[in-house]
């Protein structure tokens, strides 16, 4: 296969990546508080749209939306998704603490259920960062929107200015990075 042709293949892949991007976008429009669970539904109908109306099959559908999902919530990582998750978490560790700290309650059962509310923040803190963090990683090969892609073998910086496809390492050749902004 020619470079020529390879390109054309990669700009067409490209299109669809960003068109499927553009529909998903179109979708969280119409939907206020934006869960993991419908940042999830908003592509996935965009694909199936994009799948009924021939743009791609369904293979090619979802090697997309795991590459868009991946780069979208990257970029909300701090953003609705954690917050509405957060707040549920805090409500429920405040009704807890409320509890626990009603006057009546004797010392060792307020540190006891103290340590238990403090060691669930941890655990859920934890479990979101690991959550977070492996959404970010990216091989050689996968579309990838703007940002730094860090070399998980030497370090090496490489910034991708537009969408397109990952290439090695341009210092040791490896082919896994962390995706940042």
């Amino acid at each position: 296969m020619t470079e020529e042709k390879k390109s054309d293949e990669e700009k067409e892949e490209i299109g669809l990546y960003e068109k499927l991007a553009s529909r998903s976008k179109e979708f969280l429009g119409e939907v206020k508080g934006k869960t993991s669970a419908v940042i999830d539904a908003a592509i996935s109908k965009a694909k199936e749209e994009m799948v009924a109306a021939g743009d791609f099959g369904h293979e090619q559908g979802e090697r997309l939306k795991t590459f868009l999902v991946r780069d979208l919530k990257a970029s909300l990582k701090d953003a609705s998704i954690i917050s509405e998750e957060a707040k549920k978490d805090a409500a429920a560790i405040g009704h807890a603490a409320k509890e626990a700290l009603e006057p009546h309650r004797v010392r060792a059962g307020i540190e006891s259920t103290l340590a238990t509310i403090l060691e669930t923040v941890g655990a859920k803190f934890e479990d979101w960062g690991e959550k977070l963090e492996s959404r970010l990683d990216c091989k050689t090969g996968e579309l990838c929107s703007p940002g730094t892609l860090t070399c998980k073998s030497c370090g090496e910086k490489l910034r991708m200015h537009s969408t397109g496809r990952i290439p090695p390492c341009p210092k040791c050749r490896a082919t896994e990075f962390h995706k940042s902004y």
